[in-house]
């Protein structure tokens, strides 16, 4: 090997050298520093559903009925978690979709509760009825009265994938209860002269 090829072999192995003469050691701090990007991007990625398994469900609840009464909203809880690819996917479907996510957060105080092996919330979720899988709906009113708990497989469509129309169908039909419940309470209001 010539002393040119094995110059060559020694700064490939070592990177190149900058003005001061030290190695820098280009491809190596390259190669950490995208191994750290991607798995701070796996991580933020793995996190975006917002289920959180140390999150208080009781507390998430009570907060969402507050919400729900001052709004008159109705309260959404979904069960799911970051190992569901149906979550993630309702997720993506939902913050991809701006009319969508507007329309739902205009229907509803959303909160989703966490259920996998981190955390089953055995003690929130035995309050609802039961679910067969995840991502499951439960509606509540702001009087803490379940409305409806159903399975989300009514709006998916082919292998990862959320009907579009059918999801705003959801949304509309819930929003109009919603406004029947909130008039009903305030012809209840103007009886007892509340």
């Amino acid at each position: 090997m010539s002393r040119k090829e094995k110059h060559a072999t020694l700064y490939a192995a070592r990177g190149e050298r900058d003005s001061n003469g030290e190695a820098v050691m280009r491809s190596a701090w390259l190669t950490l520093v995208m191994c750290i990007a991607s798995l701070v991007c796996t991580s933020a990625l793995a996190s975006t559903s917002g289920y959180d398994p140390g999150a208080d469900p009781f507390d998430q609840y009570q907060s969402a009925i507050n919400q729900a009464q001052r709004e008159g909203k109705l309260v959404l809880v979904i069960a799911g978690g970051d190992w569901c690819g149906w979550c993630k996917a309702l997720s993506t479907f939902i913050s991809s979709n701006a009319d969508i996510d507007a329309e739902l957060h205009n229907a509803f105080v959303v909160m989703k509760v966490y259920v996998g092996t981190d955390n089953y919330n055995a003690d929130f979720f035995e309050q609802l009825p039961a679910a067969r899988g995840a991502p499951h709906f439960w509606i509540i009113s702001p009087e803490r009265q379940v409305l409806s708990s159903e399975s989300t497989a009514q709006f998916e469509r082919g292998r990862k994938g959320y009907d579009r129309q059918e999801f705003l169908d959801f949304i509309a039909r819930w929003k109009r209860q919603a406004l029947a419940l909130n008039e009903r309470r305030r012809g209840d209001a103007s009886l007892s002269g509340g």
